[in-house]
């Protein structure tokens, strides 16, 4: 068999496992600004009854704010007692706490990656609220020396049950790592559950279960032409923690846009959110699924 025929099945195989994932280019409608305080918007929730928590990343505060989409209502400031935004990257929620997850990790050499918990209530009775810590490392990760090629950044977290889950932003392979560790205050290895090949940078994270199973959805952008341009990965029919045994659907966006975090909205759609990046405003875009 010659070098050449081999060659050829071997691209037709790489391309043919490319293809496997549909990608549908897709609408990014907008949908509202984002406050002028969050202008390295970099996580967001849902409270209920139109209202958001988001927050800035690394260079920022230790605040979240809160808004809502009826513009009467303030921005509100709650400051977080008891932690420090050296990375935060991404917020997760159950019914009773919100997770900031303070896991932004650039350089690699992070050893106090930390998940602050505060609770719900508290947002909406003070302007303070009162963190608990949980800390975690990546039992995998041997050096700590600066690498702009690294697999151990992360910006993407969600809380199922009685555990967190990550996703890192692998800038060494283009891959996704999934872990988890539970989500009461502690010190923790995190356990490793899988790896994806994302093609890109995933920079948020959601969840949520559909008629007894799970879907996941991932934010992200390659990093090309000077800019950013965003994808989706939409894992639909999974069980915990087998996050990616379902293959996804990837969705694609022409347009240029840092997209940084990601939350279910209605039965079939997302909104995702933008730093302000190029002159680009930071705004709430609602994209719909399977179309």
């Amino acid at each position: 068999m010659s070098r050449v025929f081999v060659l050829f099945v071997v691209l037709l195989y790489a391309v043919g496992c490319v293809n496997s994932q549909t990608q549908v280019d897709n609408i990014f409608i907008p949908m509202q600004p984002l406050p002028d305080q969050l202008k390295e918007c970099s996580g967001l929730v849902e409270l209920g009854d139109g209202f958001f928590l988001g927050l800035n990343d690394s260079g920022n505060t230790a605040d979240l704010w809160m808004f809502n989409d009826n513009p009467k209502y303030p921005v509100k400031k709650i400051h977080v007692v008891g932690a420090t935004n050296a990375d935060w990257e991404e917020l997760a929620s159950d019914d009773e706490f919100i997770y900031i997850g303070d896991t932004g990790n650039n350089s690699g050499t992070r050893k106090d990656l930390t998940v602050y918990k505060v609770k719900r209530s508290g947002l909406f009775e003070s302007e303070e609220v009162r963190a608990e810590k949980i800390q975690f490392s990546f039992p995998d990760q041997k050096k700590f020396s600066p690498s702009g090629k690294h697999n151990f950044d992360c910006e993407a977290m969600v809380c199922i049950g009685d555990s967190l889950y990550v996703f890192t932003k692998n800038r060494g392979n283009g891959e996704t790592d999934a872990y988890g560790f539970p989500n009461v205050p502690g010190t923790y290895s995190a356990k490793k559950f899988g790896s994806f090949d994302a093609g890109g940078l995933v920079t948020g994270a959601a969840y949520r279960s559909v008629e007894n199973h799970g879907q996941l959805a991932l934010i992200g952008y390659t990093v090309e032409d000077q800019g950013y341009h965003p994808f989706i990965l939409d894992f639909s029919g999974i069980k915990v923690p087998d996050f990616f045994k379902a293959d996804p659907v990837r969705y694609t966006y022409e347009g240029k846009l840092q997209t940084e975090s990601i939350l279910f909205f209605g039965p079939d759609s997302v909104l995702i959110t933008n730093e302000e990046e190029h002159g680009d405003e930071g705004f709430i875009y609602k994209v719909i699924l399977n179309k």
